[in-house]
């Protein structure tokens, strides 16, 4: 249905009518017709929506997982901010929002490294985004939902209290909640500010229990699975080390934290710690070091820590965008970042690791530039971008002596066909590898003699199905395994569950 724009997680939400269903377009929102059709782009998203809301009046909310809550309306336009992350409460985002009856109130998270910040805090459309009220209402790390009377009964939040859904009266006049809360179902899942629980205003109940829904798995070049590594879990990001014998991966336990895998003994080891959220790791040259991003100050800033876990991180670079790292060349003397402005869009910056280390730009442009690497020999750079009004990857020149990084003196050459992600080089820098749009894994053969050549994009093998939405893979230096999160069959998905009386019980 929705051809390669797949909804991303967290899932989509409904228009009011349940005629259109808006979900996360890739630095978009879009929406789409249940009756069929193209999908439309509403609005521009400096990160990734983290649920969403439409009211009545046509009004769109949503989460934003680089800031606040932003408000446009469902006919199109300019996202505006609805809050603002506070600093000062070590707050990183805001996520799940939900309307309440009156179309002008909602609930929501707010995402906090402080223990005692995350939890669901109330909104309003007629509050100033920095005067809207900071007053916990539940303390949760998923977003709740509203169920209105039914059958004569109170109102009721639903939300989740570890791996419990619970159930509480909710005087929505008040705006607060009365009596206690009681346990509905136990054993759920969930991940990031999403918990795996759906209620209908009809009061019908859809609920999944928790598995093991990926795990590192190997592929051959014909797509051949070769076997899986490390402990099988809710992953996001992930990266091999440079001799390929262990790989960095962000996982969900609760709580975002980076973990260390080492295939040649089968372990799986926590690397990240405390209640900051951690991932987009980047190893260093010779595989002694790990940089990454993380909210720990509330931002997203870059840590790096020695891969050994001998010492705690350690600051790297901070400043008011958003950045995660994406490459560090092998030289040792340069690290490539994303950064992310929500006033401008996505850009790649470079950071010196030598000398004054102070970051300057590699592109930055009105379009996104996403998913930086760099050539093994360090002459150039890999990168998608939007500038054709899709992602495409790109190849430019590398100059870090010249007085303007950004330009294009040199030129720049058109790698995918029909769009394309994430890419990655081989180790000799042969070959460029990336992800088309249907998640195929494509080749391309470089001959970067005299200028810079590129053969027709080859498909070698359809990637696999992840739970994620995070493309993040890898191959190894010879180019001939494959690294993805991929479901096995001895960790297929929990059924949903369906109650359609659970209301009844609680009044017993």
């Amino acid at each position: 249905m929705f051809g390669s724009e797949s909804p991303a997680f967290p899932p989509f939400f409904w228009s009011p009518d349940s005629r259109f269903i808006a979900f996360d377009g890739g630095r978009t929102l879009k929406k789409i017709a249940i009756s069929g059709g193209p999908a439309e782009t509403i609005c521009d998203v400096p990160g990734l929506v983290v649920g969403g809301s439409w009211n009545r009046d046509g009004v769109i909310i949503f989460g934003n997982s680089v800031g606040g809550l932003m408000q446009v309306s469902a006919s199109g336009g300019t996202a505006a901010a609805l809050t603002i992350p506070d600093p000062s409460r070590g707050e990183s985002y805001h996520s799940m929002p939900s309307f309440l009856p009156d179309g002008q109130h909602f609930i929501y998270v707010r995402r906090s490294k402080a223990p005692d910040g995350t939890g669901v805090y109330f909104g309003s459309l007629n509050v100033k985004p920095e005067e809207q009220e900071p007053k916990r209402l539940l303390t949760t790390n998923c977003g709740a939902a509203y169920l209105p009377s039914v059958d004569g009964g109170p109102d009721r939040l639903l939300f989740l209290r570890g791996e419990n859904l619970m159930a509480q009266p909710f005087d929505s006049r008040q705006l607060s909640l009365v009596g206690e809360a009681v346990t509905v179902a136990e054993g759920l899942g969930g991940f990031l500010d999403f918990g795996f629980f759906s209620v209908a205003a009809s009061g019908i109940l859809f609920y999944r229990a928790g598995g093991a829904p990926a795990q590192l798995t190997w592929f051959d070049q014909r797509g051949r699975r070769l076997g899986g590594a490390g402990e099988p879990g809710a992953l996001y990001s992930m990266a091999l080390s440079p001799d390929g014998m262990r790989a960095a991966v962000g996982r969900f336990a609760p709580g975002l934290y980076l973990w260390l895998v080492d295939f040649s003994r089968g372990t799986t080891t926590r690397f990240t710690f405390g209640s900051a959220t951690a991932g987009y790791p980047v190893w260093s040259p010779d595989g002694s070091r790990i940089v990454f991003a993380s909210s720990r100050d509330g931002g997203y800033d870059l840590y790096e820590k020695p891969a050994s876990g001998a010492r705690e991180e350690q600051l790297l670079l901070k400043s008011s965008e958003g950045k995660y790292p994406t490459s560090w060349s092998r030289d040792g003397r340069f690290l490539l970042y994303r950064a992310v402005d929500p006033k401008t869009r996505d850009d790649l910056w470079v950071l010196p690791l030598e000398g004054d280390r102070k970051p300057f730009p590699f592109l930055c442009t009105e379009f996104n530039e996403r998913c930086g690497h760099f050539s093994p020999d360090g002459r150039w750079v890999a990168y998608s971008s939007d500038e054709s009004g899709r992602e495409e990857i790109y190849v430019r020149p590398f100059q870090p002596d010249s007085s303007d990084a950004s330009s294009e003196v040199d030129g720049k050459w058109l790698i995918s066909t029909g769009g394309g992600t994430e890419p990655r080089w081989s180790g000799d820098g042969k070959m460029l590898y990336y992800l088309a749009p249907d998640r195929k894994v494509m080749a391309v053969e470089i001959t970067p003699n005299s200028g810079f050549g590129a053969s027709v994009p080859k498909a070698l093998f359809q990637a696999p199905i992840f739970s994620t939405t995070s493309l993040q893979w890898d191959v190894t230096a010879d180019g001939k395994r494959f690294l993805f999160p991929a479901t096995t069959a001895q960790s297929e998905q929990a059924p949903f569950t369906v109650v359609l009386n659970w209301q009844a019980a609680l009044k017993k």
